[in-house]
């Protein structure tokens, strides 16, 4: 079996993340039976007020000449910091679920 080096469990440790992203994506989209990678983009600065997190669900990711379905991105937010994930999985549909859930609470 290979080493994933740069991974943890699903996530995969590329770029740092902001905060509690890590504690949110182990415990609400990385048991998602459907979902194989998480990939944390860049963190960029924004325009935002507030140090609690908010994650919410961005758009499908389609690929190649057939559209195929390959994962959604998430866009999180805390304080002024911004960033894409990049997730993953054959049904972004449960992934969008488990987010409208959490953003309902």
């Amino acid at each position: 079996m290979a080493i994933k080096k740069y991974r943890k469990g699903k996530i995969k440790q590329k770029h740092s993340r902001i905060k509690n992203l890590d504690n949110f994506l182990e415990k609400f989209i990385e048991p998602i039976e459907s979902v194989n990678l998480i990939t944390p983009g860049a963190i960029k600065v924004g325009k935002g007020r507030g140090e609690n997190l908010r994650v919410t669900y961005g758009r499908e990711i389609l690929q190649g000449a057939s559209q195929m379905l390959i994962g959604c991105k998430l866009n999180a937010t805390s304080g002024n910091s911004n960033q894409e994930i990049f997730v993953s999985t054959n049904n972004p549909e449960k992934v969008k679920n488990v987010i409208n859930q959490i953003n309902k609470k």
